[in-house]
């Protein structure tokens, strides 16, 4: 009944439609500039590697001038053994990880977003490639088509989508389902839903 969600790149409409609100697009990249500003800050773990090894150079520079009676050579072997510390830490850095799902946890999550932008470039940098994982291929591309003309957010989209699938299983008479099966029922829900309720306006405020 269900086919297996792909690998997804961000998908384009027939009509090559795309939401366009520069307020909600701001907000987007200020979730992103913090997510991945606090990430940088909890992976670097930089400082207290940095003092530790700066006091065990400092013991072994004492240890060094004791042993060889050179000051001048022990604060020479002291900086070498610093400069490859340091080299290596750059290279063994770690990059820096994000949980794309949460990057818009403070507008409520990629489902909060508007049902259009399951088709915008911005939210799939945002975590929409994440949020829609566990919808099915057929759901996608059903969602994809009629994104446009729903009126609520992406979860509410995709919430439509499946239970018009689901409708179109119930109603198929042993038939295969198809695509165009499950688009029919979403588009006339999509259309009488629209009838009755006013478009998506999301209320998001910048911190």
């Amino acid at each position: 009944m269900n086919d297996e969600p792909s690998a997804r790149l961000v998908p384009m409409r027939d009509d090559r439609w795309q939401p366009q609100d520069e307020l909600l697009n701001s907000v987007m990249d200020k979730c992103m500039d913090d997510a991945y500003r606090g990430a940088s800050t909890n992976s670097a773990g930089g400082s207290p590697i940095m003092v530790a090894g700066g006091m065990i150079l400092l013991v072994l520079g004492v240890i060094l001038t004791a042993g060889t009676g050179s000051p001048l050579l022990a604060v020479g072997i002291v900086v070498a053994i610093a400069l490859g510390g340091l080299g290596y830490m750059a290279m063994a850095g770690t990059p820096t990880h994000v949980n794309k799902l949460s990057v818009l946890d403070p507008i409520g999550g990629p489902g909060n977003l508007p049902g259009g932008y399951i088709v915008h470039p911005k939210a799939w940098q945002a975590g929409m490639r994440e949020y829609l994982i566990p919808v099915t291929d057929r759901q996608f591309r059903v969602a994809v088509r009629i994104c446009r003309e729903h009126p609520g957010s992406v979860s509410d989209v995709i919430r439509l989508v499946k239970k018009a699938e689901k409708h179109a299983y119930q109603h198929s008479a042993g038939h295969e389902v198809m695509d165009v099966d499950v688009f029919k029922v979403a588009a006339r829900w999509t259309t009488e839903h629209a009838r009755n309720a006013p478009t998506m306006v999301m209320k998001v405020a910048a911190k």
